[in-house]
């Protein structure tokens, strides 16, 4: 199973945008609850090159409308350098995480 595999098993009918970005944060941040394997895809490249492909095929539902919070409005949501901004996002603004959506997130990564 790869990264891509295991997220749309834990989110089957997909995430919101702003669900979606902060699940790439929480990756980027922490992997703790992720099956070992996975780690390794959960780097900044891994992260953008797996999020850039479920944004294509239609794992995001409803409009994409908190992507300048992330400073990620520069790249089209379906590429790669957006996600880039959104995993890094932490580093660059600094309060990007919700900690609502994380504890909401954490419930379904520690309950598989």
């Amino acid at each position: 199973m790869d990264l891509e595999q295991y997220i749309r098993s834990l989110f089957p009918k997909g995430l919101s945008y702003n669900g979606t970005a902060q699940l790439c944060l929480r990756l980027y941040c922490c992997v703790n609850g992720v099956p070992e394997g996975l780690h390794s895809q959960c780097g900044k490249d891994g992260l953008a090159i797996t999020f850039a492909k479920l944004s294509s095929e239609g794992f995001l539902t409803g409009e994409c409308l908190e992507a300048a919070m992330y400073g990620a409005n520069h790249h089209h949501v379906k590429d790669k350098g957006h996600w880039i901004e959104v995993a890094t996002s932490v580093l660059k603004i600094g309060d990007t995480v919700d900690d609502d959506v994380r504890r909401t997130l954490d419930d379904c990564i520690y309950k598989n």
